[in-house]
């Protein structure tokens, strides 16, 4: 009625009319754009839209720019790719890219579509990215994909790490989703699979990932599935289709010695990329028909945040025993929390030097979570590992001071029968050396590096009093610092 009013003052007839139908669908795509879809629960778990984009716009509509940015040119990107990187906002555009076949477009029912095209003797692409529009560092993380699968095609949907100052790939990587041809040089899963990975310090370019086989009948080309990651502190689980049964679960307890876990600190946020790479590491080789495929659809990209989460800790039971033990080592940790609120990832810490503690399950999906899923109880182990203390006895303890007094005594009595003067001098420097060598091992020496002959050494855990603390992550922590619940317990080292 307000619309009729002022439209009846201001425009007449036809112009009335006109005016009214192109409000309407601006104010209908600014509405579109504007509004995130929704998803179920999982379990007693719900599931609020943070961020989205929906690409509901008309066709060919501007790509939301307050969102998505883009990478340009043919640097090979680390991967030695053969595509250029297409910006669909560059106009005129240069060469191969092109204003009139753009890479990256809404395809006006409900879709981006980022299309690879040949050119001549190359290929175009796409690659879009929220860097410097909007960072993560938790919650789930979604987008729904039908993605074209050929040799030469290396589609994905993932996440980068922007801590400034820190580089590949310490800063740290998650690839949601993962897609190239088995007949690439490296067998991928083709169209009826997908491959999530996570690549950090150590673990680098081979990464720490797992595939999966959709079920039989089903691939990615032909329809849409979703793929997504439930991020939360310490752990990554990945899923397709279906968040409650993820068939990747990762955490902080998985890398390697010496690696760093970079998913969980406020201080590197992640930003989230959609891309077509062509040929390189995992694309090549190429054949002649790469490039006529049909383009990779991207329904909606979205992140839900969780509701709170919080577990109930036991104390677990004190450990005493004597460092280096194999056996006694271990204590019980009980846990109650609401059924239905999926998984729980830990971190142990222990002040005890030389000593280091970690928590097992029995999940058959990865041994550092508990699943609570169907359950409200659960039970971990708390492993608690100790450095024996050496003792250190015979020629060992003669210090190189020892034997370099040895040395001077032998060589100074050589001349004994010629000049008698010398060999008194001789003899007096070289027993002086000799004893001031031997002295430390006959008192039983300290230090961090040495033993006594046979009073135990203190090379290893030192005896004493310690406490462990264990902490608890629910899908709902979002950094290690804050964890959901944390206990302790008393550590005795004999």
């Amino acid at each position: 009625m307000i619309a009729d009013r002022f439209s009846s003052v201001c425009f007449p007839g036809t112009i009335q009319r006109l005016f009214l139908i192109a409000a309407f669908v601006v104010l209908g795509t600014s509405l579109g754009r504007a509004q995130c879809g929704t998803t179920g629960a999982t379990g007693s778990v719900t599931w609020t839209t943070q961020w989205c984009d929906e690409f509901n716009g008309a066709l060919n509509s501007p790509i939301d720019s307050t969102k998505w940015t883009y990478d340009t040119g043919n640097s090979g990107f680390g991967n030695n790719e053969l595509e250029t990187y297409c910006d669909p906002t560059v106009n005129p555009a240069t060469a191969p890219c092109s204003n009139s076949n753009p890479n990256a477009y809404i395809d006006g029912s409900g879709h981006l579509a980022i299309q690879v095209r040949s050119v001549g003797s190359t290929w175009t692409s796409a690659r879009l990215k929220t860097a410097g529009k909007q960072s993560f560092k938790s919650g789930r993380i979604e987008a729904n994909l039908q993605i074209p699968s050929h040799a030469g095609l290396w589609p994905a949907f993932w996440n980068l790490g922007s801590q400034p100052g820190v580089t590949w790939p310490t800063v740290g990587e998650s690839d949601v989703m993962e897609n190239w041809p088995t007949t690439s040089n490296i067998a991928g899963p083709g169209a009826t699979g997908n491959c999530s990975t996570i690549h950090t310090q150590v673990t680098a370019g081979i990464g720490k990932g797992h595939c999966f086989t959709l079920p039989s009948g089903e691939q990615i080309d032909t329809a849409f599935h979703t793929y997504g990651q439930i991020w939360s502190a310490n752990m990554i689980q990945y899923y397709i289709d279906d968040p409650t049964k993820p068939y990747f679960v990762v955490t902080a307890s998985d890398l390697p010695s010496g690696d760093a876990w970079p998913f969980s600190s406020s201080n590197n946020p992640f930003f989230i990329i959609m891309n077509i790479a062509v040929g390189g590491t995992l694309g090549a080789p190429t054949d002649s028909a790469t490039g006529s495929q049909a383009p990779m659809l991207v329904d909606y990209v979205r992140q839900y945040v969780p509701s709170p989460v919080v577990p109930q800790l036991t104390q677990p039971t004190a450990i005493s025993l004597k460092a280096g033990a194999s056996s006694g080592n271990t204590t019980t940790l009980n846990l109650t929390q609401t059924q239905g609120t999926g998984r729980t990832a830990f971190s142990c810490t222990t002040p005890a030097p030389k000593a280091s503690c970690l928590v097992t399950t029995s999940d058959s999906v990865n041994q550092y979570t508990v699943d609570f899923s169907n359950s409200s109880t659960a039970a971990a182990t708390v492993t608690v590992t100790t450095t024996a203390n050496t003792a250190s006895a015979g020629i060992s303890s003669v210090s190189w001071l020892g034997l370099a007094g040895a040395t001077v005594l032998a060589l100074t009595l050589l001349p004994i029968r010629r000049h008698g003067k010398q060999l008194r001098l001789g003899t007096m420097l070289g027993c002086l050396v000799l004893t001031i060598s031997a002295w430390p091992a006959c008192g039983g020496g300290s230090g961090g590096g040495g033993g006594g002959g046979g009073g135990g050494g203190s090379n290893g855990t030192t005896p004493g009093s310690y406490t462990v603390t264990v902490n608890a992550y629910t899908v709902s922590s979002s950094d290690a610092a804050t964890p959901s619940a944390s206990t302790n317990f008393n550590l005795t080292v004999n």
